[in-house]
């Protein structure tokens, strides 16, 4: 029987943790969720997931500051990242990219990018 992959979530929209989950369990992923910047890098040591979908702008820690720890720590640094916001800015792009994220998707999110992105690194 093959291991369900986990994906977490970091977001502290009530409404789009609520998609993520209906569309991911669909999908047949596990999911874990956490609201707040300053949790995540504990949480990711714990869980070790397959895929973080990490939002950009977010209380405590930033998406940068998040990613960039994340790139940084041995344990952790293979973990693909896919940063998700709603600004369009080519800065905020750039930005995620230098710290090392794998992918950027905009919000609202299309639930084929988000499969695609999925699968592209989840095998």
């Amino acid at each position: 029987m093959r291991e369900k992959k986990t994906i977490l979530i970091v977001d502290d929209n009530e409404d789009i943790i609520t998609t993520y989950r209906v569309v991911l369990d669909r999908m047949g992923y596990g999911v874990v969720v956490v609201k707040d910047g300053l949790e995540v890098l504990d949480v990711i040591e714990k869980v070790k997931p397959d895929l973080v979908l990490l939002d950009v702008l977010l209380p405590g820690l930033s998406g940068s500051e998040i990613c960039k720890s994340i790139k940084e720590t041995a344990q952790t640094r293979d973990i693909p990242v896919v940063a998700i916001t709603a600004s369009v800015s080519a800065d905020t792009r750039k930005r995620m990219k230098e710290v090392g994220a794998d992918e950027f998707l905009l919000k609202p999110i299309d639930v084929s990018d988000l499969n695609r992105v999925i699968k592209q690194f989840i095998k």
